[in-house]
């Protein structure tokens, strides 16, 4: 591993974020505070001490868990290796990752043309419900791998050249490929 390779792997390796250790500590407290309700006696559940209790857990603290956990999985499923959690795509990151392959994702993931969460850049749309549609056919494709799928895996729809074309069609690099001016009319 060269230098560059160990200082981005030691960038991208922070340890557990502070969302993460706020959700457990709240599902800790949260927990010991459904001991409490439960240890005591239900009659002492009528006085006002009890009627907090149960209000500050059910009513606070576990929509706020909830709410916490939810965005600290959303953000995870943005990263390849949350990608690369289903076998099924063990296949596709190993090519992404593989410094001799010829296929485009590959391309811009060794060049780094996209920064980070490359997967969740090219697979999701702009818009207002760009991330939402893309999170939402997220959850489509762990059905499929629970409930079954065809092999070879295939694309729902034909891939929307425009999401691409946002980046690279002002570019003069991409204007000037003979590849890309020969299909322009299949792209554009």
């Amino acid at each position: 591993m060269n230098p560059f390779e160990e200082s981005v792997r030691a960038a991208n390796s922070g340890g557990i974020p502070l969302v993460a250790w706020i959700v457990i500590v709240l599902s800790i407290v949260s927990i010991a505070l459904i001991l409490i309700i439960l240890a005591k006696n239900p009659k002492n559940m009528s006085v006002p001490s009890g009627k907090w209790l149960l209000l500050i857990v059910f009513f606070i603290l576990s929509p706020t868990v909830y709410l916490l956990n939810f965005s600290v999985a959303i953000e995870d499923s943005k990263k390849v290796d949350f990608c690369n959690s289903c076998h099924v795509m063990h296949g596709y990151v190993n090519d992404l990752k593989n410094p001799d392959s010829e296929y485009l994702a590959s391309a811009h993931y060794q060049s780094r043309w996209i920064a980070n969460d490359q997967c969740f850049t090219c697979h999701s749309d702009y818009g207002l419900f760009g991330n939402m549609k893309a999170k939402m056919t997220g959850i489509r494709h762990v059905w499929a791998y629970y409930t079954g799928y065809e092999t070879p895996i295939k694309l729902y729809t034909t891939y929307n050249n425009k999401i691409c074309l946002r980046c690279h069609a002002p570019t003069l690099a991409f204007q000037e490929e003979d590849m890309h001016i020969e299909y322009a009319e299949d792209i554009l």
